[in-house]
C-alpha cells in the first residue's frame, strides 16, 4: 500500500494466500482458495435484457478533494454531489461495461442520505426494485470506497498502473455466519476470487486483500453480487476513477469470453 501520508501495510501473517490471491476470513468457515480458484465460472450472461446493476448502498462517500476536483461536504470525506461521490464511479464503470456491449443500469440512489444508519436495507429495497424491473439482471455490484485512518490521519491505497498512480480495488465477500439466509455465498466467493486473481495477474498491486465477512452485505440476490471498495478517502477522485477503468475492463474481458 502506498501511503497519502505513510500508512500501515498489512501484516502478511493475518492473511491466506493462493496464488496472487491474499485473502483474510473473519468467519469460522473453511475456506479452500485453491479449489475456488480452480471452478468454473458460476456467473455468465444472459441472452436479451439488461445484464449489470451498479449501485450504492453508501453513494455519498467521497475524496479528498484535487484541483478540479471539489466539492461541498455533507459530512466528512461525504457529498451529494453526484459528480464526485461514489456515483461518479459508479457511472465509470456503468459506461465502460456498456461501451463493450453488456448493458448495464445504473442507480442514483443515495441510500446513506439523509440517515446514514439503515443504509442496507433501503440498498436492498434498492436492489430489489431493479431485479424486479429487469430480472435478466445477472451482477449486483455494490460500488464504495474504503476509510484508512489512524491517529486522525487518512490513508490512500495505491499501485503503479502503467506509469500511474491508481487506487487500488478490494473485495468484500459476505456471508451466512452472521445468521441471515445466504446459501449461495460460496458461489460469490468463487467468482470474486477468480476476478480478484485475474486483475493482480495482469495488474501487480492493483488488489487489496479480499475480505470475507460474518454479515450478507445484500449479496444473497445474484450469485454475481459483489462489494468492491475503490480506493479510500485519501485518494483523489482521479485515482479512483483510474481504478474503475481497470475494473470494468477486466471484468467485461472476463464475462465475454
Amino acid at each position: 500500500v502506498l501511503p497519502a501520508v505513510s500508512a500501515p501495510v498489512f501484516t502478511a501473517s493475518d492473511y491466506h494466500t493462493s496464488g496472487t490471491v491474499y485473502f483474510k476470513n473473519e468467519t469460522d468457515y473453511a475456506i479452500d482458495m485453491a479449489a475456488l480458484l480452480k471452478k468454473d465460472s458460476p456467473v455468465a450472461l444472459g441472452g436479451e435484457g439488461v445484464q449489470v446493476l451498479i449501485m450504492h448502498t453508501h453513494g455519498t462517500e467521497a475524496y479528498t478533494q484535487s484541483p478540479g476536483h471539489s466539492y461541498t461536504a455533507s459530512g466528512e470525506y461525504r457529498t451529494t454531489d453526484s459528480s464526485a461521490n461514489m456515483l461518479r464511479v459508479g457511472k465509470e464503470i456503468c459506461d465502460a461495461l456498456n461501451a463493450r456491449g453488456i448493458s448495464t443500469v445504473h442507480s442514483q440512489t443515495l441510500n446513506d442520505y439523509p440517515a446514514y444508519n439503515g443504509s442496507y436495507n433501503r440498498a436492498l429495497k434498492d436492489i430489489q426494485s431493479y431485479v424486479n424491473r429487469y430480472p435478466s439482471i445477472r451482477l449486483v455490484i455494490d460500488v464504495h470506497r474504503d476509510a484508512i485512518a489512524s491517529n486522525g490521519t487518512y490513508y490512500k491505497t495505491a499501485a503503479d498502473i502503467d506509469g500511474a498512480q491508481t487506487a487500488q480495488l478490494m473485495f468484500v465477500t459476505g456471508t451466512d455466519a452472521g445468521g441471515l439466509s445466504h446459501p449461495g455465498w460460496r458461489a460469490n466467493l468463487t467468482f470474486q476470487a477468480q476476478l480478484h486473481d485475474r486483475l493482480n495477474s495482469l495488474y501487480p498491486g492493483i488488489m487489496r486483500p479480499m475480505s470475507i465477512r460474518a454479515s450478507r452485505f445484500n449479496q444473497h440476490i445474484r450469485a454475481g453480487s459483489m462489494l468492491v471498495e475503490v480506493g479510500a478517502c485519501g485518494n483523489t477522485l482521479e485515482e479512483a476513477l483510474a481504478a474503475a477503468r481497470v475494473f470494468a475492463e477486466t471484468l467485461a474481458d472476463a464475462l465475454l469470453e
